[in-house]
């Protein structure tokens, strides 16, 4: 049986190390949560300025999905405007400006219509009611000639028939007029004649041409549609934008108050984690 000597008071195994009290773990830092709590009631602006900072953190959250959902309907306005212009893809002009360039080319028709009507009317009035009523025919033409191309060819070709006709019609009551009031210029009558016909036909032609290039109804519908969504969607973000800046300004400004709270409370190492751990609870992504 072996026995181990006893040892005296100054005799030891090796050498001993002090340990300093509380090193055995690292020391947590203290809660985000309850320095918060503790700041807040220490000054009742403190508890006022945390709660306009959840306050306006709502807010972004709210704008956010309100942004979120604008952004969806105005995704599907867009892909649903492509859908229907697919139908049309070579009208794509802007409706309206389109129908005012076809409203134009009939109105420079008007001194041409004026100059048959003269042939027709006995008083100023009375010309002046011919005048449009051709202005009306022409105008009426190109709507029909752009209506019935894709829809009934036999019907269009018949309209080209009796546009051609009428505008002729136009040009031989202009030349009846023009060799009245003239004195021995019936060459002169005759080329004005042909000329403000030429000019009919071609202002004619040129309103249909802007009519074909005009996106249709629908199109025209679905796109104001996509566009008044677009501007939803970036008035949205807009607003979300503006709240995002409001809630870190007043974060920020929480942040510079509390921060002498927070050097009482934790070491010099700890602060950025105790910041950050603040900041979350103020944004609430956790304490």
């Amino acid at each position: 049986m072996t026995t181990t000597p006893l040892r005296g008071p100054g005799e030891l195994d090796g050498p001993v190390t002090a340990q300093p009290v509380g090193s055995g773990q690292a020391q947590s830092p203290p809660d985000a949560t309850e320095i918060v709590r503790s700041f807040n009631a220490s000054n009742s602006a403190h508890d006022s300025l945390w709660s306009r900072v959840f306050h306006a953190n709502d807010a972004v959250r709210h704008s956010t999905e309100e942004a979120t959902l604008a952004r969806a309907a105005g995704e599907r306005a867009h892909v649903a405007h492509l859908a229907i212009q697919a139908e049309h893809p070579q009208r794509r002009a802007p409706r309206l400006r389109q129908l005012a360039l076809a409203g134009v080319s009939v109105a420079l028709d008007a001194v041409a219509c004026y100059f048959a009507a003269q042939a027709l009317g006995n008083a100023q009035l009375e010309t002046v009611a011919w005048a449009v009523l051709f202005l009306a025919v022409l105008g009426s033409g190109e709507v029909a000639l752009d209506y019935y191309k894709e829809r009934r060819p036999r019907v269009w070709r018949l309209l080209v028939t009796g546009l051609a006709i009428f505008v002729a019609g136009l040009g031989v009551l202009r030349y009846s007029y023009l060799a009245t009031v003239g004195t021995d210029q019936t060459l002169a009558a005759l080329v004005a004649a042909v000329l403000f016909t030429a000019a009919t036909a071609g202002f004619v032609m040129l309103g249909y041409r802007a009519l074909r290039a005009a996106e249709t109804a629908p199109t025209w519908k679905a796109r104001r549609v996509a566009l008044k969504a677009a501007r939803e969607a970036a008035a949205a973000d807009a607003h979300t934008a503006r709240s995002v800046v409001e809630r870190d300004r007043l974060a920020d400004a929480y942040m510079s108050r509390i921060r002498a709270a927070l050097l009482q409370n934790c070491t010099a190492s700890q602060l950025p984690l105790m910041e950050a751990a603040v900041r979350a609870h103020l944004l609430g992504r956790g304490a």
